[in-house]
């Protein structure tokens, strides 16, 4: 092959690349744009006085204002709507992780007759919508006297968020390298000092991956909060949002949003904090040789 055949086909190799990083790139930015632009959206409309929205919807606020941050807070009550959005999503998903711990350890760890029947058995709560529950957990709460309650809710939460805490901590305790647990065995421990100071320290990155799931989950649930709460002093916010579908509020389009906005800071926050702990290794270093 001559010089210039090599010069041809080099050129041609380079131009094919540059081609192939050029599309995927574009393709890469189309979807950043489809995912980023409803949000992008949202904030521009909140910070834009209602008449500046309505003269260009797509346009860039050119007089940004938080005044309508305010107007939602105060007219809503967001305070207290947060408030019980938070416990609800902090309390259930705590209870979810700590009652799905055990099942977990033992459906990973153990040899426990009958552990796949039991284990898909667990499953069915995941394949159930919560349309199908709504009905029983309404009597049973009735009769427990705990409708129209915070716990009554938070437990509902829990319960319902344990079969998918199971699943992933099952998952997850089964990569622990089986190394370590011999050897705590062949120190003389039993299976509670097993998990309890072997496993479960392991599971820590599995457990914030689960909390941190499941209280998202739970911040953003709508009919659990909407059928069994009645009074508004117990309202998520997700419920308490329904003020702003009304004649009143949706006269105007900077409000909802600006409420939308406030409603996923806390979201925003815990992803922030728990991204490194989640995305770092956690048996680095556990098993040598």
């Amino acid at each position: 092959m001559s010089d210039a055949a090599t010069l041809f086909m080099m050129r041609r190799r380079v131009l094919f690349g540059f081609a192939a990083k050029l599309l995927g790139f574009t393709l890469l930015g189309i979807l950043i744009f489809i995912w980023l632009g409803p949000v992008l959206l949202v904030v521009m409309t909140s910070i834009k006085s209602n008449d500046a929205f309505l003269a260009g919807p797509f346009a860039l606020p050119t007089q940004p204002t938080f005044q309508p941050y305010i107007t939602v807070w105060n007219a809503l009550g967001f305070g207290p709507l947060m408030a019980n959005s938070f416990l609800y999503a902090t309390a259930g998903s705590a209870l979810a992780v700590a009652l799905a711990l055990v099942p977990a350890f033992g459906l990973s760890r153990l040899e426990i007759p009958g552990k796949k029947l039991i284990f898909g058995v667990i499953l069915t709560g995941l394949m159930l919508p919560q349309q199908t529950v709504l009905i029983p957990l309404y009597d049973t709460l009735r009769s427990l006297n705990l409708l129209d309650t915070k716990l009554g809710l938070i437990i509902v939460h829990a319960a319902y968020g344990m079969p998918a805490q199971i699943l992933m901590l099952r998952g997850f305790m089964t990569a622990i390298p089986r190394e370590i647990e011999k050897a705590a065995y062949l120190e003389g421990a039993s299976d509670f000092e097993v998990f309890w100071k072997v496993i479960l320290p392991l599971s820590v990155p599995g457990i914030l991956v689960g909390f941190t799931l499941n209280f998202i989950a739970i911040w953003k649930e709508f009919v659990f909060g909407l059928v069994l709460l009645n009074s508004e002093a117990n309202f998520p916010v997700t419920v308490g949002m329904l003020k702003l579908n009304s004649d009143r509020y949706m006269s105007v389009f900077n409000l909802p949003a600006a409420g939308l906005v406030i409603s996923q800071i806390p979201i925003v926050i815990l992803f922030l904090l728990t991204y490194r702990k989640i995305s770092g290794g956690n048996f680095a270093g556990a098993v040598k040789g």
